[in-house]
């Protein structure tokens, strides 16, 4: 199997677990598109056992602190 086709249904395995919004899920194709896996984040963060975290747990924590920033 390639690297695009791993990624395709990793993605559809993962959406078809995921609440997601329309934005939320056309960013997730977008940075899965590009190579990456749904299970990582351009930022790097990581969570309390310092794994990455997933796309979109990123993308909705990211916005929390911005919120929370007030920015």
């Amino acid at each position: 199997m390639t690297r695009t086709a791993y990624l395709k249904r990793e993605v559809a395995e993962y959406m078809a677990t995921m609440d997601i919004t329309k934005a939320e899920r056309q960013e997730l194709l977008d940075w899965v598109k590009d190579g990456n896996s749904v299970y990582d984040n351009p930022w790097h963060m990581a969570d309390d056992r310092g794994c990455p975290m997933d796309y979109i747990t990123t993308i909705r924590d990211a916005d929390d602190m911005r919120k929370e920033n007030g920015l």
